[in-house]
């Protein structure tokens, strides 16, 4: 920073630190000084190093390409900071960063209470629809029965808008995780082609039912990923639901995964999620991923969502350490492509998915 930047940044009343990538202080204003006094050098010490393999969050900072002003939530001494990346300092040989630090201790304790709140109402809601979904799926299912097709169709119809209610309700429960800070994500080895094929199981009564064809493919060499079964399989649903909503009678959605190699070492796994729907238009492809946000196109299948599908789609894959993209046409299809590092079994261990700030 230029001389004038140092005599505004001194007078801030929001905490302001120069820090190298060891965790060593350089330079910090009064309100730095004030809020953390000299504690502060050891938390940044600490925040500096890799243990177990994980690195401290002051090491996201000085990784390549790290963009300024991207930020991320940190517990210090018992608060909860923001810690925004101002702009870098230094060069190669003396690298360091102008930080941010701001106290959303309370906004974060808001947050948790309005997750707390709609956990509370998802799992008051998930009871009497589970009752209900069992009633239907006991009806149809009887061999014989008197009822004429007025009645059957009628109960078919409240069973697939029953388990739209409970899929929004899910989607609702895990948006209010995310949105918390509390979606946790099993460090496991996770056998790609057993979730795919559980995924598409999942949904083969529904397919059938709305007379789309959904097939799977993928290789038997197909190697494992680190991180949680549930989640992934989720994801993967998710997709294949949305691809459901948009692909019309006699169409086709196939799911399949192969290897990226480097050498001859499988380096990462693509799972794609294809479908010869309606497509999605050009100028939307890149709204679909933020929440609240849906496609202008309307459901085949009726119904509207709650626009948090795709948002906690992404949201697993990145926690992960995954990337997830899109291409679409309209009025061909739209294909939905996930990408995933292949890791070590040692990687095992738990994480917690949290939104991304920037």
């Amino acid at each position: 920073m230029d001389a004038h930047n140092f005599v505004i940044a001194e007078r801030l009343t929001t905490p302001i630190a120069i820090v190298n990538e060891h965790g060593g202080i350089e330079w910090s204003n009064p309100a730095f000084e004030g809020m953390f006094g000299i504690d502060a050098k050891d938390w940044l010490q600490q925040a500096a190093r890799v243990v177990g393999g994980e690195r401290g969050w002051l090491q996201d900072f000085f990784m390549d390409g790290v963009e300024e002003h991207r930020a991320v939530d940190v517990e210090i001494e018992g608060r909860t900071f923001r810690v925004e990346h101002i702009l870098n300092i230094g060069g190669e040989s003396s690298r360091a960063v102008a930080l941010w630090f701001e106290d959303v201790t309370q906004q974060r304790q808001m947050e948790q209470a309005k997750s707390d709140f709609t956990a509370q109402i998802v799992h008051d809601l998930r009871g009497p629809l589970s009752g209900i979904q069992g009633t239907l799926e006991f009806v149809l299912s009887q061999e014989g029965s008197k009822l004429d097709s007025m009645y059957s169709d009628l109960l078919q119809e409240a069973q697939r808008e029953s388990e739209r209610m409970m899929g929004l309700v899910n989607e609702l429960l895990d948006f209010s995780k995310i949105e918390a800070g509390n979606l946790v994500i099993e460090k496991e080895p996770v056998r790609v082609a057993g979730v795919l094929k559980r995924a598409v199981r999942s949904l083969q009564q529904v397919a059938s039912r709305d007379e789309v064809f959904l097939l799977s493919a993928h290789g038997r060499d197909v190697p494992q990923v680190i991180g949680s079964v549930e989640k992934m399989t989720q994801a993967i649903i998710n997709l294949v639901s949305n691809s459901l909503k948009f692909t019309p009678k006699k169409g086709l959605i196939s799911v399949g995964a192969q290897i990226v190699r480097n050498d001859d070492v499988p380096e990462s796994i693509v799972i794609t999620v294809t479908d010869s729907g309606m497509g999605i238009k050009a100028d939307e492809l890149e709204q679909i991923w933020k929440k609240y946000k849906q496609s202008g196109t309307k459901s085949l299948r009726g119904g509207s969502g709650t626009g948090l599908g795709l948002y906690i789609v992404k949201q697993i894959v990145e926690a992960h350490g995954g990337e997830i993209s899109v291409a679409s046409i309209e009025g061909i299809g739209t294909s939905m492509v996930i990408k995933l590092p292949v890791k070590k079994a040692s990687d095992t261990g738990v994480i917690t998915a949290s939104r991304t700030l920037s």
